[in-house]
């Protein structure tokens, strides 16, 4: 007759996981003046508000990374926004499996392979959830980030407007602003 072993192993694991998330969208930019001077007034304005040039495979490329590792590319060309964050975030996971068998090495394998396979579903929901933290706070940015741009796009359409009408005669009075979306400009052809 022979005896079976029953054989308890405790197994840890600590990873450090890659979570990400992104949304892209657009800007419209009214084609007030040539597509490549339109592209430039913007930039000067997303520059004023802290974005940085950058040159990405030759388009103009303006970048901006916020407090939370939200990183916010802006293709002035294209009018293409893309919002984007990611983090390594470490997770912990301890599990204890039991094994039973005829020898010693046999529940003692039995014992480490069902706490490997434990440990490896429980790194799953982990992630999913460090994930599903990560999106929102790229929700709440993007909350903060579209105003800005948009405030981006109504100073660039502002100067446009103002260059466009120097190009058709003398400026005699500019009222409103661009922040307020009202901009009334008076020109003597």
């Amino acid at each position: 007759m022979s005896r079976a072993y029953r054989i308890q192993v405790s197994e840890g694991v600590q990873r450090i996981v890659h979570v990400e998330d992104g949304v892209q969208g657009s800007i419209d930019v009214l084609p007030i003046l040539a597509p490549e001077r339109m592209a430039e007034l913007l930039a000067a304005e997303l520059e004023k508000r802290g974005y940085v040039r950058t040159d990405q495979d030759g388009e103009l490329v303006l970048v901006k990374v916020g407090d939370d590792n939200v990183t916010v590319e802006v293709n002035v060309r294209t009018g293409t926004v893309t919002v984007s964050i990611a983090e390594d975030v470490q997770v912990d996971v301890t599990t204890t499996a039991t094994g039973t068998a005829e020898s010693v090495e046999a529940a003692r394998q039995q014992a480490e392979r069902m706490a490997k396979q434990q440990l490896e579903a429980a790194v799953g929901p982990l992630r999913e959830a460090a994930r599903r933290e990560l999106t929102a706070k790229l929700e709440a940015e993007l909350a903060e980030i579209r105003p800005e741009l948009d405030a981006a796009v109504n100073a660039a359409t502002a100067d446009a407007l103002v260059e466009k009408a120097r190009e058709l005669g003398d400026i005699e009075s500019i009222e409103g602003s661009a922040a307020d979306g009202n901009l009334t400009i008076k020109v003597r052809v």
